[in-house]
């Protein structure tokens, strides 16, 4: 399926870049008005031309898992699918918690690099 190149995310807001934002627009479509109907979801934003999509969403009401649930539900993330002839399919969350990685990733750099900035100063 499509894959995402770049994750943003601090709560309120979730930014993400992959090229299938470009390439398909209907699908794209479908899960900004899914996003939408969500509630505590305040804004969400298509950028055809930069391939991204930024949701800025109320933490209190709305988590991150979520929105990329419905991402995942639209076709936006990857969900791992079973080999041919496969008796046992991997959970469809596995290429989920691949994103979230790399999101829990960037929040402890970005804190320690924070925390790091004000030992220094």
């Amino acid at each position: 399926m499509t894959a995402i190149k770049y994750m943003h995310h601090v709560p309120g807001r979730l930014r993400l870049k992959g090229c299938h934002f470009r390439r398909d627009s209907a699908t794209a479509a479908r899960a900004v008005a899914g996003l939408r109907a969500l509630a505590g979801v305040e804004l969400v934003k298509l950028n055809h031309h930069a391939g991204s999509l930024t949701v800025h969403y109320d933490p209190a009401r709305q988590s991150q898992a979520e929105l990329l649930a419905v991402l995942e539900r639209y076709g936006c993330l990857n969900a791992v699918a079973a080999p041919a002839g496969a008796g046992v399919r991997p959970a469809a969350t596995d290429g989920l918690a691949g994103t979230f990685g790399k999101a829990l990733m960037g929040v402890l750099a970005q804190r320690t690099a924070t925390r790091l900035i004000g030992v220094l100063l």
